[in-house]
């Protein structure tokens, strides 16, 4: 996949002309009547975007080239309303979808010649209102004018996204792809959870009742299955909707719960996906992400995920609400032993040398994501009974991405094992399910939604606060990694031709090669590169970010943006100046490796940066695509020095893998500090 995109950026680089022709025509059928209600202008123009602030394509062509394609798509749109006028409703496909040109007709009709220029920012009308403006006659030079108008913001505001999405791909490429990769899963995972739910509750929430009608009819012919359809859903009772899709989780949810046991009772670290969703997992651990999934970890602590529950509970006794009480403790009362009773029977081993220590119950469940599934989602069930219909599936959506982030996160910091967490949500919805089952059948008076919303609310963030404080540090989930002797010998000979050729990159394009090795004391080091003009520069930071807004600042002033390798930021940054348009870092990363067990052996590389300047507007110090020359420069200060070879492998013009030898064998056992 990475080739092939960096093939495609490749081609598009070499043939802007094309790219600019696609601009245009996604523009024009993204404006065109109809037919753009089903083009993806949104994401195609995102993308172009995207690939301006790569520097693939210009902003001002693509910029133009846009706005051209939306004033022809509009216009022609125009011509045909005005030239079709009230025969448009007798033509394909408004006789079967009436409502599309319907809504056209009262967004213009309530906006007059403004709806033009709001229209081409509102996803529903934007491709019938240039169509709607010339069937009802509004004059050729009003259209015109508001037609250009609109396209000169129309496109430049559709390209910002991308353009802020590319310079945040380059600015998390330039320090690990691995942050990219994860935040997008996070973003597509939470959409697709969010518009699931969303489309659950539009599309099946209304049949609800003939199911109900259908599956008592059938019960005629079952007295049990009667007996038991009743039970679970009335067709007389006003949530008979609600009360058959939880029916319907529940009876779902224990299915795939027993076929989770099964496969955790057969050997969970035996499954080849576990392992895999294991080693993937990990691969794409950052330092940054860290703080982020320790955070959603965070939100199924005890600490936090408890007290709000508790909080509500004793709320709803001093309100004299006393059964809708026991209905919270029932569920705080599952979350808290449920994990630990079926952990203890099971002893699921954890995944090898992960998490924190101290760790006693078995990985089965994860513990964190039954709590979050059982509080939250009954917390999601109390609050959309009291809203309307159209809105009830927000509390469901909020629910299900807390569900997700905090079951990923036991996942990235290799807590816990793909089923462990599955097994975890499927027996908490099962809960869920059963508790508002019988909470929504046999609730008697309404509560004040918005007030308990808001003290389970207020309670989780005091909690989560306080936890953040209180808590284990992000860096306790990752244990550091056993010490291993060696000797000098075993370093020369053995050891520096097993330790990574290149930094860690889930794209392996071996673009950051590990051509440096060095044995001894980081102060040391710095001591006698400093006499050679190297020196510890500013890293990238909410601090020295603003610098990067800065163009005009000159490349020895923008901050070095931390490298990753294997999930850990680099130990040692130095930096020197080469010319005042190109400078030189050295990064170190540590190793598990002693020399004789008190010398510290480390492993890096030494590139070479210059400034890219994306629309005059921010700075990015880029490193350059050639990894061999920079460190063959440095020859002369590294010598002395304890550093050994390593291999360096670039890929050159011609495709075909370089492999060279680099550095300057260690001289003297009295140059080791």
């Amino acid at each position: 996949m990475a080739e092939l995109l960096r093939d495609l950026l490749t081609w598009v680089a070499a043939n802007p002309g094309w790219a600019h022709l696609g601009v245009f025509l996604v523009a024009l059928t993204e404006s065109l009547a109809i037919v753009g209600l089903a083009v993806p202008g949104v994401i195609m123009m995102t993308g172009a975007g995207a690939l301006i602030a790569t520097g693939t394509l210009d902003f001002w062509p693509v910029c133009l080239w846009a706005i051209a394609g939306a004033v022809v798509g509009d216009g022609l749109s125009y011509w045909l309303g005005h030239h079709y006028r009230e025969r448009l409703r007798t033509f394909w496909p408004f006789t079967r979808y009436p409502e599309s040109l319907a809504t056209g007709v009262r967004f213009f009709e309530k906006y007059g010649g403004r709806s033009v220029a709001f229209g081409r920012f509102v996803g529903p009308v934007r491709a019938v209102i240039p169509l709607v403006a010339g069937m009802l006659g509004m004059t050729t030079g009003r259209f015109l004018v508001a037609n250009l108008l609109s396209a000169i913001a129309w496109a430049p505001i559709y390209l910002l996204p991308g353009i802020v999405f590319g310079v945040s791909l380059e600015l998390a490429a330039e320090a690990a792809f691995h942050l990219v990769v994860l935040l997008l899963a996070l973003v597509l995972s939470l959409w697709a959870v969010a518009w699931g739910i969303r489309q659950v509750f539009l599309r099946y929430s209304h049949r609800a009742r003939g199911w109900v009608e259908e599956l008592l009819r059938r019960a005629e012919f079952h007295p049990r299955m009667g007996e038991v359809a009743r039970a679970l859903a009335d067709p007389g009772h006003p949530d008979a909707a609600t009360l058959t899709i939880l029916a319907g989780v529940l009876l779902l949810t224990t299915l795939l719960f027993a076929l989770v046991i099964g496969l955790v009772i057969t050997g969970a670290p035996d499954l080849s996906w576990n392992r895999t969703v294991l080693d993937l997992a990990l691969s794409v651990q950052t330092p940054a992400a860290n703080h982020l999934m320790a955070a959603f970890s965070r939100s199924g602590d005890l600490a936090v995920i408890l007290p709000p529950a508790l909080a509500v509970s004793a709320w709803l006794y001093r309100r004299g609400e006393r059964r809708h009480a026991n209905y919270w403790l029932a569920a705080c009362a599952f979350a808290v032993l449920a994990g630990p009773l079926l952990g203890l029977p099971l002893q699921v081993p954890r995944p090898d040398d992960l998490g924190p220590g101290g760790l006693a119950l078995g990985s089965f469940p994860s513990g964190h994501t039954l709590r979050v599934t059982v509080i939250c989602g009954f917390l999601a069930v109390v609050l959309a009974g009291n809203l309307s219909p159209a809105w009830r599936w927000l509390p469901y959506a909020w629910a299900g991405s807390l569900m997700l982030v905090v079951g990923l996160s036991q996942l990235y910091f290799g807590l816990h094992w793909l089923t462990d967490v599955l097994g975890s949500l499927t027996l908490g919805l099962a809960w869920v399910a059963l508790l508002g089952l019988a909470y929504r059948r046999h609730q008697k008076s309404e509560i004040p939604w918005w007030r308990l919303g808001a003290i389970a609310l207020s309670t989780f963030v005091v909690a989560f606060g306080l936890q953040g404080l209180l808590g284990p540090d992000p860096a306790s989930y990752r244990r550091p990694p056993t010490p291993i002797t060696i000797t000098e010998a075993d370093w020369k000979t053995r050891v520096r031709h097993t330790l990574p050729q290149t930094r860690d990159d889930l794209r392996k394009t071996a673009r950051h090669p590990l051509n440096l090795q060095y044995a001894g004391g980081l102060d040391h080091l710095r001591h006698r590169l400093a006499d050679r003009g190297w020196k510890a520069e500013s890293r990238l930071s909410w601090g020295t970010a603003m610098k990067l807004l800065s163009p005009s600042l000159p490349l020895a002033e923008l901050p070095v943006i931390p490298h990753v390798h294997q999930g850990r930021h680099e130990t040692l940054t130095l930096v020197k100046q080469a010319s005042a348009t190109r400078r030189l870092v050295l990064r170190l990363w540590t190793t598990p490796y002693r020399i004789d067990d008190e010398t510290p052996l480390w492993i890096g590389n030494v590139t070479a940066q210059h400034k890219r300047t994306i629309l005059d507007l921010l700075a990015i110090p880029t490193t350059d695509a050639d990894t061999r020359g920079p460190l063959d420069s440095v020859q002369e200060d590294f010598s002395g020095l304890n550093l050994a070879p390593g291999r360096g492998r670039t890929h050159q013009r011609d495709q075909e893998d370089q492999t060279t030898e680099h550095g300057a064998e260690r001289l003297s056992q009295g140059d080791r500090p």
